[in-house]
């Protein structure tokens, strides 16, 4: 019978060690739970941050954008645009003045256009500004200049 006894007694020992290594693995598997729950509450946090964070930023890019449309149409109203478009009409003016006398001297070259030089010697004072004063209204539509000159009398 010591053979017999001695089973079970070693039966019995590997059932409680069956046992506790049960009821630690159950207790591991319910902590693993609660982590992946964790972790999952977290991720979820963190895509919500990344939600509002993706939201604060077009809120603030629409208020650059709007900060930054409103500067330009003030400054599309203000006085230094417009003497900006004067002077850049009056230099594209002159330029293409220039380089059609030049075309038209090289087309008709028998022609003496020295008098064109001479009149605008005599219009022009000391400080540059025309002598002749035409009236000139300058009208501005969505920043294109459109400048409209009266003959002179």
């Amino acid at each position: 019978m010591g053979k017999v006894a001695e089973a079970e007694r070693i039966t019995e020992e590997k059932v409680v060690e069956n046992e506790n290594l049960w009821r630690a693995l159950s207790k591991e598997e319910l902590i693993s739970t609660g982590l992946k729950a964790a972790l999952a509450l977290e991720e979820e946090k963190k895509k919500e941050a990344e939600i509002k964070i993706a939201k604060l930023e077009i809120r603030m890019l629409k208020f650059v954008l709007e900060k930054a449309a409103r500067a330009m149409e003030e400054f599309k109203a203000s006085s230094e645009m417009k003497d900006l478009n004067i002077t850049f009409g009056q230099k594209a003016f002159i330029k293409d003045f220039k380089l059609y006398e030049g075309r038209v001297a090289q087309k008709f070259f028998e022609l003496d256009l020295s008098f064109l030089k001479e009149e605008l010697d005599e219009e022009v004072g000391l400080s540059g500004a025309a002598a002749n004063p035409s009236p000139i209204k300058v009208v501005f539509e969505s920043s294109k200049l459109i400048a409209e000159v009266s003959e002179p009398m």
